[in-house]
């Protein structure tokens, strides 16, 4: 379901996420490979297959753990954006009608426990009103490392309700969708390692 509080804690990993962690299994990703999140179901959708139906684009961020054990950290540390997914042409964007997102993680990302945060943005242009569907894994990160990940920012923090890309004009929400190359994401750029 939608979350609209960017500036509460949820927003790093959905609703209740940080008391889900425990017990999670952890999944390994090499350094350098193509990895994917699919769409599960939601109230209003009971048949399969499921898509992203909403308007506007995906973005991936990876946080190290701040401790130890992965199950317990609740990604109140620093994130830097692995991955963004925007418009396929100037009135299509490319993460509609798909079943998932794909994106690969950067070859030089240090090795070490992460979680790997997605979100997809249904952009709106009235204030308050863009829709933030966010799912998190806790992953490893194996491979030869050296990079240095950045710019970092927080969840909280990120982002403000008045970046144009959480507030998107009225042509890239209004049906036909227009101008959607002019689209410029919120948070930080993508790390590319």
């Amino acid at each position: 379901m939608p979350y609209y509080d960017i500036y509460d804690a949820n927003i790093r990993c959905g609703r209740g996420a940080a008391t889900s962690g425990p017990g999670t299994k952890t999944a390994t990703a090499v350094a350098g490979s193509e990895v994917g999140f699919v769409i599960g179901r939601s109230a209003d959708e009971p048949l399969e297959p499921y898509v992203i139906y909403h308007n506007g684009p995906g973005m991936v961020y990876l946080s190290l753990s701040t401790t130890p054990d992965l199950s317990l950290y609740e990604g109140d540390g620093d994130w830097f954006k692995i991955a963004y997914l925007g418009p396929k042409n100037d009135t299509y964007w490319s993460t509609r009608d798909q079943t998932g997102m794909n994106f690969t993680v950067p070859f030089n990302t240090p090795p070490g426990r992460y979680l790997l945060r997605i979100e997809h943005l249904y952009v709106r242009p009235a204030y308050n009103t863009t829709q933030f569907y966010v799912a998190c894994a806790q992953v490893e990160v194996v491979g030869q490392g050296g990079g240095s990940p950045g710019p970092l920012v927080r969840f909280p923090g990120a982002y403000e309700l008045e970046d144009e890309g959480i507030m998107v004009k009225e042509e890239m929400y209004d049906w036909p969708l227009s101008g959607l190359l002019g689209y410029k994401p919120p948070g930080p750029e993508v790390w590319k390692g």
